[in-house]
């Protein structure tokens, strides 16, 4: 009877063990499955730097300088500025007219011409664009 035991004990040890060898294997692919993911997700995102980085650097060697284009006009300066002073002064020249300084007539003589400057700096921008 301890030869059948035996024999019993040992089928029973077998048995367990290739049920954890089983589950060790499943687990083991479940790891792989993931490192293969993270892994493939890693080296797309460093690519996606380098490819970022190169472009950058290229677009600042070039001269373009990455920025919006639509802000930045042919001569180099800023849209914006060139429109903000020209605010800038309409604004001082009513503020010169509600405080008196200067009369009515000189105040339309001076807007006119501040929108014609303004007018004439924009076909200008226009025409060197087209150039």
């Amino acid at each position: 009877m301890d030869t059948k035991r035996a024999l019993y004990y040992a089928a029973i040890a077998i048995g367990v063990l290739m049920a954890v060898s089983v589950v060790v294997s499943v687990v083991s692919a479940i790891l792989s499955l993931a490192w293969a993911v993270i892994s493939t997700a890693v080296t797309l995102a460093v690519l996606f730097g380098i490819v970022y980085v190169a472009y950058r650097a290229g677009s600042w060697l070039s001269g373009d300088g990455g920025g919006d284009p639509t802000s930045i006009d042919s001569v180099g300066g800023s849209r914006s500025e060139s429109t903000e002073t020209s605010t800038d002064r309409q604004e001082r020249l009513r503020r010169r007219y509600v405080e008196g300084e200067i009369d009515e007539a000189e105040f339309e003589r001076r807007i006119a011409r501040e929108l014609e400057s303004e007018d004439l700096d924009e076909i200008d921008r226009e025409l060197e664009r087209e150039r």
